[in-house]
C-alpha cells in the first residue's frame, strides 16, 4: 500500500512539473492534474494539501535534481577550473525547458512565507553552494580575483540564465557552454584594472 502510494505521489509530481513548466502556477488546476494523472481529488489532497503545496514539492523535486547533477560536475577537482565551468553550465542547459527564474518569481507571488523559506533554503543548498564550492575553488588557483564566491556565483548563474531557459532572450542569443565559459571568465571575472594601474603600467 506505502509502495503504491509513493507511485502515485511521484506520478502526480512528475504531471504537475510538466504542467507547471509549460504554463505556470496560474494557468494549472488542481481538477487537471488529477484528470491527467487519472486519481480523485481526495487522492491527490492525501499527498499533498493544496495547489501551493503541490507547487512547492515540484520546486523542490527540480531543485533537488539539479542540485544531485551539479554536485557531480564539479566532484572531479583534478579537472581544468574551465571545464568545470563548462560543466556546471552544460548541467543548467539540460534543464533548458525549466526556467527556474520564472519558478523564483512564482514562489514569491503565489507562495506563503513558510513554503517560501523553505524553497528558498532548497535553492540556496541546490544551486548556489554547489556554485560557490566552485567559485572558492577557482579564487584559490588565481583563477579568480577581486569578487567573493558568493558574488561570484550569482554573477556566474545570472549569466547561465540569461542565455538559457525557454525566454526569447535565450531562443533568440543562446551561447554554448564555451562562449559562456568564456565570456565569464574573461569577462565578468577578469581581473579589474584601475585607472591609477592603467597609468602606471603605461609609464
Amino acid at each position: 500500500m506505502v509502495r503504491g502510494g509513493q507511485q502515485t505521489a511521484e506520478k502526480i509530481l512528475e504531471t504537475a512539473h510538466h504542467l507547471f513548466m509549460a504554463r505556470g502556477y496560474v494557468g494549472v488546476s488542481i481538477n487537471e492534474v488529477v484528470q491527467t494523472v487519472g486519481i480523485t481529488k481526495p487522492s491527490l489532497y492525501y499527498h499533498y494539501a493544496d495547489k501551493e503545496s503541490l507547487y512547492a514539492a515540484v520546486a523542490e523535486r527540480a531543485l533537488d535534481t539539479m542540485g544531485t547533477e551539479l554536485r557531480a560536475a564539479i566532484s572531479d577537482a583534478d579537472m581544468p577550473f574551465a571545464h568545470q565551468l563548462r560543466a556546471v553550465i552544460l548541467a543548467i542547459q539540460a534543464h533548458n525547458g525549466e526556467d527556474f527564474r520564472m519558478m523564483r518569481h512564482e514562489m514569491r507571488v503565489h507562495l506563503d512565507a513558510t513554503h517560501q523559506h523553505r524553497i528558498g533554503m532548497r535553492f540556496y543548498a541546490s544551486m548556489m553552494a554547489p556554485i560557490e564550492t566552485l567559485m572558492e575553488r577557482g579564487i584559490s588557483l588565481g583563477e579568480l580575483v577581486g569578487r567573493s564566491a558568493s558574488e561570484l556565483a550569482m554573477l556566474f548563474l545570472c549569466l547561465i540564465e540569461a542565455y538559457t531557459g525557454p525566454e526569447a532572450m535565450a531562443v533568440h542569443l543562446r551561447l554554448t557552454a564555451d562562449h559562456i565559459s568564456e565570456m565569464f571568465l574573461y569577462g565578468v571575472a577578469a581581473p579589474r584594472v584601475t585607472r591609477v594601474e592603467q597609468i602606471h603600467a603605461e609609464e
